[in-house]
C-alpha cells in the first residue's frame, strides 16, 4: 500500500548536505513505491514570530 510522504528541506543553501540527504530520503521513498512531495524552504520568505 503506497503512502503519501512529504519531505521538507529547510536548508537555505542550494546543494547543501542537508538538501542532498533530504533528496536521497525522497528518492528512497519513491523507489519503495510511495507518493512523494519534496518541499524546499530556500525559496520561501520566512519571518520570525511577532508574538501577536
Amino acid at each position: 500500500m503506497a503512502k503519501r510522504v512529504i519531505v521538507i528541506s529547510s536548508s537555505l543553501r542550494s546543494g547543501s548536505n542537508s538538501e542532498a540527504l533530504a533528496r536521497q530520503a525522497a528518492k528512497g521513498a519513491e523507489d519503495a513505491g510511495h507518493n512523494v512531495e519534496f518541499i524546499t524552504l530556500k525559496d520561501k520568505t520566512l519571518n520570525f514570530c511577532k508574538g501577536c
